[in-house]
């Protein structure tokens, strides 16, 4: 499966939000006790999966921005139990416009967000489990929290 890049992440957000986005393709991170969320893909015509694991102050700030929330309101907001429902709606839009630039190879179809890993099975649970191809990112968003975004997806054979 071709994977994204960082410029067109990049792009991609920057447009969005209207602040400078930036990705930059990094390692893979060392666990923290960061909270996650996970963004789950169809991609047609493949009926393949890919999983977006983000750091859930990173889409917060995404979600905060689009709502006209300064960095400070987000960060109160996110920290309260269940996810404030004017963010949580805004980071379901968030992950939903990104389908647009998470593969190269056929059209993502977002399906679902989960803040527990235990919520995704099927063939998204294979790939989170075992993923193919990683990319990871590390993102700033000027103004805001930045964090990590992390793209799961499988193997794919390259069409001819």
């Amino acid at each position: 499966m071709a994977q994204p890049t960082p410029f067109a992440l990049s792009k991609l957000f920057t447009e969005l939000i209207g602040r400078k986005v930036s990705f930059t393709q990094t390692t893979p991170p060392v666990d923290t006790k960061v909270k996650l969320m996970y963004g789950i893909y169809t991609v047609l015509p493949q009926e393949s999966a890919i999983v977006v694991k983000a750091d859930l102050p990173l889409l917060g700030s995404f979600a905060g921005v689009l709502v006209g929330l300064p960095d400070s309101a987000v960060k109160e907001r996110l920290a309260v139990s269940p996810t404030d429902e004017l963010l949580r709606d805004a980071i379901y839009e968030v992950l939903n416009i990104a389908s647009a630039v998470i593969t190269e190879d056929g059209r993502a179809i977002f399906k679902q967000m989960v803040t527990d890993a235990a919520y995704i099975d099927g063939e998204a649970g294979k790939v989170l489990k075992k993923p193919d191809h990683r990319s990871y990112f590390n993102v700033t968003v000027d103004g805001y929290q930045g964090g990590k975004f992390t793209i799961l997806a499988p193997f794919a054979p390259v069409k001819a």
